[in-house]
């Protein structure tokens, strides 16, 4: 049995657009936010979701496609650390307006308009392994967090994923981006722009094709040059104050 108390964390509140992939913007938020060790909660609706459904065994099947549009009864994703890299695994319980129920680890969807939340333990790494034994992914230990780096992390995380942007910013320092403009960014790699969300937000397509919304309160962008007649824009990731 596993069973610690932890004391230092963070409370994020958020929506994901429609047309977002969610478990990619999983991925991209627990990367911007350095979420080592948390809880995603959402509620609301996905559309054309790829399932693993459990098997009787106590493991997954296979990833399974089921098109239409699906109301989130239950959809919550663990951020842990597996093999040394951060770790998110969503399950979902989705009902369809024809009485179909999906059930099990969800490989993607796209948002239909999805709320969600999330709660952090900075203080503390959550740490999987795969049990052969039972098929799935089990915690192997729990470790205390001491480093410096998290402790800025925990320092500077009481500013809401909202709250953050645009007044971190000095006058005239952002410049204003359009739809069709070029990010090259040190994480994503090169991005596309492919909406203006306000002025703190884009959304952005990265190479993989995959559509992301990106935050720009802790970016600096600097014109590099022109391309295929658009601005492109060299991202350089700010640290929080502390």
């Amino acid at each position: 049995m596993i069973f610690t108390e932890t004391r230092e964390g963070r409370r994020f509140v958020g929506e994901l657009d429609p047309g977002m992939p969610v478990v990619a913007s999983f991925h991209n938020l627990a990367g911007e936010y350095r979420i080592g060790s948390g809880w995603f909660q959402a509620t609301g609706y996905v559309t054309d979701p790829i399932v693993r459904a459990v098997l009787s065994d106590g493991g997954f099947g296979e990833p399974e496609a089921h098109p239409g549009r699906y109301l989130c009864v239950a959809l919550e994703g663990l951020v842990s650390e597996r093999l040394g890299e951060t770790d998110i695994t969503v399950r979902v319980l989705l009902h369809r307006d024809d009485g179909v129920v999906v059930g099990g680890v969800l490989e993607e969807a796209i948002s239909g308009s999805l709320e969600l939340r999330c709660r952090t333990w900075d203080d503390v790494t959550l740490r999987r392994f795969h049990d052969p034994e039972s098929g799935l992914e089990r915690w192997l230990d729990v470790s205390v967090n001491v480093s410096e780096c998290v402790h800025e992390v925990v320092k500077s995380g009481r500013v809401a994923m909202e709250a953050m942007p645009s007044r971190l910013l000095e006058p005239n320092e952002m410049p204003t981006l359009r739809i069709g403009d070029f990010l090259e960014h040190p994480r994503l790699g090169e991005c596309e722009v492919t909406k203006v969300v306000d002025a703190d937000r884009v959304a952005i397509r990265m190479e993989s094709g995959k559509i992301a919304q990106l935050h720009l309160g802790l970016l600096t962008l600097t014109e590099a040059r022109r391309r295929k007649g658009r601005n492109l824009y060299s991202v350089q990731i700010r640290r929080r104050n502390r």
